[in-house]
């Protein structure tokens, strides 16, 4: 933004239909400072560089997400690789279905999405968490020991969100229109503790106890890197990521099982039962 205000107000004012694209943001600047013909050398470097580092980013991190919430729904785990290629045929089409031109709308409605998700964790994590001591210090994230849904979160999300795409889209009139985000802003802010007061915590955690003796911590407070087996995939696993599964051994004994295999456990037998 900086570079393009630079590059209309004191290089070349008729340069306001481009100035939104990196290739001549750079070009300006760099012909102040050294030869055409180098000057377009380096700002083409710097976006193909740019480029790559930021779609192999996307393409891993959104293949993370992809892959997570595949697994949670569907129980069956494809591996992270299908998603990065899923991710990069999406990135392709966008590209190709010349996303640039609209992508201010597009930044404009997914800053609802945004501000309704990142200040709905902040608002949890600060308030919920440590000035209301509701929501647990330890993160979790091991199946059976969560609920499925915890209101908290997925209808502070989902309502700020709804909210502020309502007012991006003018149903609450034009004079308001420009201030979506902080509809999602000040919802996201609100939500969270009163949801958490209001359902005094409930949904956060379905278990307390992972059913393993082994602390989960080390006497210094970092997470114990003891191994255990898991038998469902007979592989080995730090002790954060098992829980105790349902099943007993052939002889009554206690068996142990990786959140992995627990997510893909689609008869849930394996998994522990909820604590009252």
């Amino acid at each position: 933004m900086f570079i393009a205000i630079y590059l209309i107000a004191t290089l070349d004012p008729a340069a306001s239909a481009h100035a939104n694209e990196p290739v001549h943001q750079f070009l300006g600047v760099y012909q102040e400072m050294m030869p055409a013909w180098l000057a377009m050398t380096l700002a083409v470097v710097l976006v193909v560089i740019s480029q790559i580092k930021i779609n192999v980013t996307n393409a891993y991190s959104g293949s993370l997400a992809w892959t997570n919430s595949f697994t949670r729904i569907t129980k069956s785990y494809p591996g992270r690789m299908v998603f990065v290629v899923v991710n990069l045929v999406i990135a392709l089409v966008l590209m190709e279905a010349n996303m640039f031109e609209f992508l201010n709308t597009i930044l404009g409605f997914y800053a609802n999405c945004a501000m309704a998700w990142v200040v709905t964790v902040a608002s949890d994590i600060a308030i919920n968490k440590y000035l209301l001591k509701i929501s647990p210090k330890v993160p979790e994230f091991r199946r059976g020991m969560l609920y499925a849904v915890n209101p908290v979160g997925f209808i502070s999300m989902l309502v700020s969100a709804v909210v502020s795409i309502a007012v991006f889209f003018g149903a609450f009139g034009s004079a308001v229109q420009p201030y979506s985000p902080i509809f999602a802003v000040g919802l996201a802010l609100v939500l969270p503790p009163a949801l958490a007061v209001l359902t005094r915590g409930k949904y956060y955690l379905r278990r307390s106890d992972d059913g393993i003796d082994l602390p989960m911590f080390d006497a210094d407070g970092n997470p114990s890197d003891a191994k255990l087996l898991c038998h469902v995939t007979g592989l080995e696993f730090e002790r954060p990521d098992m829980v105790r599964s349902a099943q007993d051994g052939p002889d009554g004994e206690p068996q142990f099982i990786s959140s992995l295999a627990l997510s893909t456990d689609k008869s849930g037998e394996l998994v522990l039962p909820a604590q009252k």
